[in-house]
């Protein structure tokens, strides 16, 4: 089945550019964008992420205190339920490609729609793999992880559309498999932009940096491009652009 992507850009942010490409970027602002994904196939639609939550200003609080005044969210849109329903969009399924604030914060809009998300986030939730880097969700979104769909490892959630646990940037973090008329795409939390596939350069948040290559080799095999969740043109990046590194066999 082939699957159509439209993305929603709904925040904007400027991050310092070790952040996003690791031991890169001194002294650089890097814009990047929050998105949600409407996907349809097969008279379906999925959702992937929701935004920020409707307040978020304690959070630009927070950032801005760690990553300095030039940083903090900006809205590049209304709030994702009236954005959809200007468009006329109703999901019939929800994807998380991560935990954080800015994928979870409309979550409560389609609380009858099914989420799938990663169990090695969920078991996180509980139990933290890491206290130190614990990203404790709201409450309200604790709970409605409790009812979610939780995938281990990789699963097709629909035909054309498998959902892959990732890491890497977080335990939550996870990719989404898309077949199109075009070939398979990916949507990967830890691919935030082009750059990050072009230079070859690992997300700088991963948590489990070292990963990063290995993960994206492997997306490689499954996908034909990959659209960096947070770049401010949201093209997918064809697997022929990709810095070499990222084609390379790795040691067994």
């Amino acid at each position: 089945m082939a699957w159509t992507i439209e993305a929603i850009a709904l925040h904007q942010v400027q991050v310092p550019g070790p952040e996003v490409l690791f031991q890169r970027g001194f002294g650089e602002m890097i814009d990047i964008i929050i998105y949600a994904f409407v996907l349809r196939g097969g008279g379906q639609v999925c959702l992937v992420d929701t935004g920020l939550p409707s307040d978020y200003s304690e959070l630009n609080s927070n950032i801005r205190e760690r990553k300095g005044a030039a940083s903090g969210f900006v809205d590049v849109s209304t709030p994702l339920p009236q954005e959809l329903r200007r468009r006329g969009v109703e999901p019939d399924l929800l994807v998380l490609t991560s935990f954080g604030p800015y994928t979870t914060g409309h979550l409560g809009a389609w609380h009858q729609c099914p989420l799938w998300v990663s169990e090695r986030g969920c078991a996180d939730v509980d139990l933290p793999e890491e206290p130190a880097l614990a990203h404790a969700p709201a409450p309200a979104v604790r709970e409605r992880l409790r009812s979610a769909q939780r995938v281990v490892g990789n699963k097709e959630i629909l035909p054309g559309l498998t959902f892959v646990e990732v890491g890497v940037h977080h335990p939550a973090s996870a990719a989404l498999l898309i077949e199109t008329d075009d070939g398979v795409v990916a949507i990967a939390d830890p691919v935030f932009t082009a750059r990050n596939l072009l230079q070859g350069t690992a997300l700088g948040a991963a948590e489990r940096a070292a990963g990063w290559h290995g993960m994206v080799r492997l997306l490689g095999q499954r996908c034909d491009a990959i659209i960096p969740i947070h770049d401010m043109s949201a093209a997918p990046v064809p697997r022929a652009r990709w810095h070499a590194s990222l084609t390379a066999k790795s040691a067994p």
